[in-house]
């Protein structure tokens, strides 16, 4: 009496149907990968003139008397249009006058750079708008950073 033969089918049979596809899906991921290495986030420009990408440090805005400055800036997204965040505002309330004043610092504000120049040190952010509370009231301080080294 023999044994009837059965023929199964490779199991690698539909994993070869899917290698193109998985090909493809490599490649897409590489042709992304390359087009965010090739377009960097933009940084902001300190006085200091050193590009900050998302920096959570001491960053000047304003290098005169009448200085502007963020510290301790938690963001909580940086694109390639804008930046958005939480920091304390320091600034200079020029009282009595701008040089005899030291800097007064804001808790817990907001943060909004906007702007993005191009320029020789790659994409810089141009606009920072800081929203603040002074004697309870909500006030808006707009910097324009330098967007090329002082």
């Amino acid at each position: 009496m023999s044994v009837p033969v059965v023929k199964v089918r490779p199991v690698m049979y539909p994993l070869r149907r899917s290698i193109p596809f998985l090909a493809l899906l490599a490649m897409a991921a590489a042709c992304t990968a390359v087009a965010f290495a090739s377009s960097p986030l933009p940084r902001i420009l300190s006085c200091g003139g050193k590009p900050l990408l998302r920096p959570g440090g001491l960053v000047v805005l304003s290098c005169a008397d009448a200085g502007s400055e963020l510290r301790s800036t938690h963001w909580l997204s940086w694109t390639a249009t804008s930046a958005t965040g939480t920091t304390d505002f320091g600034l200079n309330l020029c009282t009595p006058t701008c040089v005899q004043s030291s800097m007064t610092f804001f808790p817990n504000s907001h943060v909004h750079l906007t702007g993005v120049v191009k320029t020789t040190l790659g994409p810089l952010f141009s606009r920072a708008v800081i929203t603040y509370t002074l004697h309870g009231k909500k006030q808006t301080f707009v910097a324009y950073p330098p967007t090329r080294p002082l």
